[in-house]
């Protein structure tokens, strides 16, 4: 279970008038903000698989099943520090780690890992056959995370709310252009509406035979 500590400070991946440019406009309305939060949460959908996830820079809490292994699996990334970390879902009865007991192995892949020899522990409810093995899918979420995880798109001011001080950009260009691409798709009508579109460096020719441009542009940082 994942739950949001810190709330994501911004509602877009992308600049209305990136858009504008997109569209080939200097005109603005309402339908465009509505385009680029309608694609920010696409995209989101999209790179996380999920129908509610987000790759915004949040502080966001997440229980997790140990199994025995050195390695943890964070649902929000690219994962930039760890704030708090205990081995039971309770802050009261489980036991916290310190910060040199654990390191982020890789922040994109969301893995962290324990420095020492033990491994995440893991309590799997047995069987009571003649052997005792694992029930499948019967292992409780025992593992706490407090962590700071996620892209931030536009530079900010504040530094109290989030685990690190960083206040730079951290999102990748590929994820605005997806962003501003799809908002052009939602604010036309469809892509079959639109003959072509330049963003920077990037220009996209729609045909029935292409790729969808957005989704290339998002093959590398889907989660499965």
């Amino acid at each position: 279970m994942l739950n949001v500590c810190t709330s994501a400070r911004e509602d877009t991946l992308a600049a209305l008038g990136d858009l504008l440019t997109v569209l080939g406009t200097t005109a603005s309305s309402s339908g465009m903000d509505v385009a680029l939060k309608s694609a920010t949460a696409w995209v989101e959908r999209h790179i996380t698989n999920s129908p509610g996830g987000s790759i915004r820079r949040e502080v966001v809490s997440e229980t997790i099943a140990g199994y025995g292994s050195q390695r943890l699996v964070l649902s929000r990334t690219p994962v930039w520090a760890i704030q708090r970390m205990f081995d039971d879902t309770s802050t009261c009865s489980g036991t916290e780690y310190c910060s040199t007991d654990y390191r982020i192995e890789n922040r994109d892949a969301g893995f962290i890992e324990l420095t020492g020899s033990a491994g995440f522990g893991w309590d799997a409810y047995a069987s009571q056959g003649l052997g005792r093995s694992p029930v499948p899918n019967a292992v409780k979420k025992r593992w706490l995370v407090v962590y700071e995880g996620g892209w931030q798109f536009t530079p900010s001011t504040s530094t109290s709310l989030f685990v690190t001080t960083s206040t730079q950009r951290t999102l990748p260009e590929d994820i605005e252009r997806a962003v501003l691409l799809k908002a052009g798709e939602f604010y036309q009508g469809s892509a079959a509406g639109i003959e072509s579109m330049r963003v920077g460096p990037l220009s996209v020719n729609y045909s029935s035979e292409s790729l969808d441009p957005v989704i290339e542009l998002l093959a590398l940082y889907r989660r499965f």
